[in-house]
């Protein structure tokens, strides 16, 4: 078995039925969790099966500050639930690839399956049950955990103050350098769901704070997902193809390449519409935005020079992120074909329920609009932080640039979005 028992599922409908053969073992044959004592006694208990010392114990912080043990756990609970949300990416992924696997005639007739996920006879829906509950939990995630977590530092009922603006000054300075945009998981997940391009080659994240901390030496922008960046969570961001969750990564490519197995509509229908391309406009009013976020916008950059040496770097990342994803775009005709003839000839299949998820994921977590994660987090930052700059040398201007002028230019699942049949 795998060293992580966290990664060792089972997609294979006749083993997960079979508690025997489902059951996670050690070397040695014994089971790995609740192995039978003397007299065949059990001795698990809530405790141990949840590692809650070790859970429980994580996490110390800096001050003698009360609400800084909310943060501390704000940001926990966080990187739990993007802990769930990358396995869930995963299940979704090795779902597509066992079904790419299978001789067409047998894809096609999965593919097209509908049915209640818990119908017991239905050997569509035990092939189809974990990838449909992983991806309900990917929106349910994002929609109606992520948010919520965040508002824990700010306002409760009756505009009950959860988590003090003045307490979070007297031990914020404790924190430098570490970041938000640290956060490796949501990389990964990112990267799930189409982002790569802007965590990669973009380099739009300014990287003094860090380079002087970490490394004593100067730097310019860097890329989102630059191990200067994550430092330790850097493999979390971009995992070696070795490590289990990188499956989870390859969400989006693997997608689309179930989608191109399938078939098409008939020659008397009109051919879906063209995948939408990033367009020179997008590229220059992200690149506007950019000036203005380096202060040259309002003349008050303070080196002027270095901010339009910056601005030059990003239109080039832009430009040739841009360049190689409307080439992908180009290529994906047979992805797009598919994805029609299966929102036409079966919407209500557990495929088109998953990639519908997918891409509610994706909105959930990422658009500009009122209540999803980034909008909720990045108004909590306004309510708590006076100024602009993050601890890390981020802060609210990038977070906006990347909300409002980078991320809509990468959704996830290019091929499925924008059909209306």
């Amino acid at each position: 078995m795998t060293p992580d028992p966290w990664w060792a599922f089972a997609l294979d409908p006749d083993t997960r039925a079979d508690a025997d053969a489902n059951r996670l073992r050690d070397e040695h044959g014994a089971p790995l969790v609740n192995p039978p004592g003397p007299g065949g006694r059990l001795g698990l208990d809530y405790a141990g099966y949840l590692g809650l010392g070790e859970l429980l114990g994580a996490g110390t912080p800096s001050s003698s500050v009360p609400d800084e043990r909310a943060f501390v756990i704000v940001h926990q609970l966080c990187e739990v639930v993007f802990k769930q949300m990358t396995f869930d990416l995963a299940i979704v992924t090795a779902t597509f690839e066992r079904l790419l696997g299978l001789p067409e005639a047998e894809r096609v007739a999965l593919t097209l399956a509908e049915g209640e996920v818990d119908d017991p006879d239905s050997e569509a829906a035990a092939c189809w049950r974990p990838a449909i509950t992983a991806s309900n939990r990917l929106r349910h995630a994002a929609r109606r955990l992520l948010p919520p977590i965040m508002e824990l530092m700010g306002t409760g009922a009756a505009d009950d103050v959860l988590f003090s603006r003045v307490e979070f000054a007297h031990f914020r300075a404790h924190l430098v350098p570490s970041s938000g945009f640290q956060a490796a998981q949501l990389r990964l997940v990112q990267r799930a769901l189409g982002k790569g391009p802007l965590l990669d080659g973009l380099r739009v994240f300014p990287g003094e704070n860090l380079s002087h901390h970490y490394a004593g030496a100067p730097c310019g922008h860097v890329a989102l997902a630059d191990p200067l960046v994550l430092q330790s969570g850097a493999e979390l961001a971009s995992p070696p193809e070795t490590h289990p969750s990188h499956r989870a990564g390859r969400l989006d490519t693997v997608a689309h390449a179930l989608l191109s197995a399938l078939p098409r509509l008939g020659d008397d229908l009109p051919p879906p519409p063209a995948v939408r391309r990033i367009h020179a406009a997008d590229v220059d009013r992200a690149v506007d935005r950019f000036r203005a976020t380096l202060g040259l916008s309002a003349d008050v950059a303070a080196d002027a020079e270095a901010a339009e040496s910056a601005v030059d770097d990003f239109r080039r990342d832009l430009e040739a992120a841009a360049d190689a994803e409307n080439e992908r775009r180009d290529g994906l005709d047979a992805a797009r074909a598919g994805a029609y003839y299966l929102q036409a000839r079966a919407p209500k299949s557990a495929l088109a329920h998953i990639l519908a998820r997918v891409a509610a994921t994706d909105d959930a977590l990422h658009s500009p609009t009122d209540g999803t994660f980034l909008t909720v987090h990045r108004r909590t930052v306004r309510r708590h932080v006076a100024d602009d700059s993050g601890t890390g040398g981020g802060g609210m201007p990038y977070l906006v640039t990347s909300q409002r002028y980078l991320l809509p230019l990468f959704p996830a699942l290019v091929a499925w979005q924008d059909l209306e049949l």
